[in-house]
């Protein structure tokens, strides 16, 4: 489903976010990527959804370029970022109604209203996104990825700082999601949920990828006495960071 080749990002400041990174993410598995701040994870996720230009290197999505097909590719993929994104004033209707508007999706009243339900979002429809708490935030910018209907799913930390019952409900999501056929990429600081989720694991550090595979192999790579994944993702980290 995507396929990074060579990717490189340098910005203007001299920094160098991503170094040569190849990577296959295969159609309808959970990835989660790992890595300490700064390594590169948010670069990565951004470059591939169109918001951020590479140096070099190339990036399909289910056989397109990103940058000649780029409204093709990008109509395939629906992000969650960091960020606490929304417009204040409008409804949680008339948002995630636009956003899927902005796909150039029909109008369709009946997958609109599955969406919010899934995210407990339903009775809380016609209420404007100030009134919301930051967990009901949240779940909004979960609401506005998934109506267009993409093919790819990006979740850039969708659980740091939520309450258990959102997490417990995106993870639900995430595996109906899964099931019906949706690739799924994310990002998070909680190991755990990589290890109970994932498929497969990869992991940046320095702006390298510097291992990825299943848990168990990442864990033989690491070396015998690794019972869990934040042990192995430490352990290799390290040795990136000392050579």
């Amino acid at each position: 489903m995507i396929e990074i080749s060579g990717l490189t990002k340098t910005y203007a400041s001299g920094l160098q976010a991503l170094k040569n990174v190849s990577l296959e993410i295969r159609k309808g598995e959970i990835f989660a990527l790992l890595g300490p701040n700064g390594a590169g994870k948010t670069t990565l996720i951004n470059i591939v959804c169109g918001i951020v230009m590479p140096t070099s290197g190339s990036v399909r999505v289910a056989g397109h370029d990103i940058l000649r097909d780029y409204r093709i590719t990008r109509a395939k993929i629906g992000l969650v970022p960091q960020e606490l994104t929304t417009d204040t004033f409008e409804t949680v209707w008339g948002t995630v109604s636009f956003s899927r508007g902005l796909f150039g999706r029909a109008p369709d009243r009946a997958y609109l209203e599955k969406v919010l339900r899934q995210l407990s979002l339903w009775d809380r429809r016609n209420d404007r996104i100030r009134t919301l708490s930051g967990g009901m935030k949240r779940r909004v910018l979960i609401a506005k990825a998934l109506v267009h209907e993409p093919e790819v799913l990006f979740l850039d930390e969708p659980t740091a700082g939520v309450d258990v019952e959102l997490r417990r409900d995106m993870w639900e999501l995430v595996r109906k999601l899964r099931f019906d056929g949706t690739t799924i990429i994310l990002t998070t600081h909680y190991i755990e949920e990589a290890e109970e989720m994932a498929d497969r694991v990869g992991i940046i550090a320095g702006g390298r990828l510097i291992a990825e595979g299943t848990i168990d192999e990442l864990r033989v790579r690491a070396g015998q006495g690794h019972t869990n994944l934040e042990d192995t993702f430490l352990t290799l980290v390290a040795e990136q960071q000392a050579a």
